[in-house]
C-alpha cells in the first residue's frame, strides 16, 4: 500500500478529519502524514481546529505522535482532539507549538463549535462551548459547564463532586443536568421556546439544584 493511499486529510467546518487505514503500519501513517501535511501547509495556517482521527484505534503513544507531527508541520491551533466522539482538550498533549485557545494555567478549555449527538467532552476543570450542546451529546467536567448556545443534551459539573460548580447557557434546557451528584431534570413541559429562553444558570443550595436567570 502506497503512503498516498494511508492518511486522508478531509476539512470540516470546525477543524480537520485525520483518517487512518487500519491496515497500514504505524510508521507508514507517520510517513504519509507528514507528506500530505508538508504539500497542504497553507490550507491550514493560523486556523482554529478540531482535529479527528477516524478509521483505526490509536493508542495514547499513537495519537500523541500524530498530533506532534500536525503541530510541527502546521500552525494550527488545536483546541480539542476527537477520537470515537470523545472530546478531550488539546492541552492534555505535550506539543511542541503553543495551543492558545486553552487557558492552561486557569484549566478552563474552550471548545470553538458545536456538540454534535454522540460526542462527549471530558474535562478536568471547566469547560466554555462556543455552540450548541445538541440532544445526545454530553459535557462531562471537574469544573463549571457555561455554554455560549443551547444547551440541549447531558451535562455533569463538579464530576468529583463538587457542589459549588455551577452550569450556565443562553439556553438551558438539557436532557438531564447533574452538578457534583446531584440529578435534575427539566420536564418537558417547562421548556420553552429558543424565542423565549433567557440565559440562565443552575446551581446547588441545601442539597438541590436550582435554575436562576443570569440576567
Amino acid at each position: 500500500m502506497s503512503n498516498e493511499q494511508c492518511v486522508i486529510l478531509k476539512g470540516q467546518r470546525d477543524g480537520i478529519s485525520v483518517v487512518l487505514d487500519k491496515n497500514a503500519n504505524f510508521t507508514q501513517i507517520e510517513t504519509a502524514l507528514r507528506q500530505k501535511l508538508a504539500g497542504a501547509r497553507r490550507f491550514f495556517d493560523g486556523a482554529n481546529a478540531i482535529v479527528s482521527f477516524k478509521g483505526r484505534v490509536l493508542s495514547a503513544e499513537e495519537e500523541q505522535t500524530l498530533l506532534d507531527i500536525i503541530l510541527t508541520e502546521t500552525t494550527l491551533d488545536v483546541s480539542f482532539v476527537e477520537s470515537d466522539g470523545l472530546m478531550l482538550p488539546a492541552a492534555r498533549f505535550t506539543s511542541v507549538a503553543p495551543i492558545h485557545s486553552v487557558l492552561t494555567n486557569s484549566d478552563t478549555a474552550f471548545y470553538p463549535g458545536c456538540l454534535r449527538s454522540g460526542q462527549l467532552i471530558k474535562h478536568g476543570g471547566s469547560v466554555v462551548i462556543m455552540g450548541n450542546v445538541n440532544g445526545g451529546a454530553e459535557v462531562r467536567v471537574d469544573g463549571n459547564i457555561i455554554v455560549l448556545g443551547e444547551l440541549n443534551g447531558m451535562a455533569h459539573a463538579g464530576a468529583l463532586g463538587d457542589e459549588t460548580c455551577f452550569t450556565a447557557a443562553l439556553v438551558l434546557q438539557p436532557t438531564q443536568l447533574r452538578i457534583a451528584n446531584i440529578i435534575t431534570y427539566i420536564p418537558p413541559q417547562c421548556k420553552v421556546t429558543r424565542e423565549k429562553a433567557k440565559p440562565s444558570y443552575a446551581y446547588v443550595q441545601d442539597g438541590k439544584v436550582f435554575i436562576a436567570p443570569l440576567l
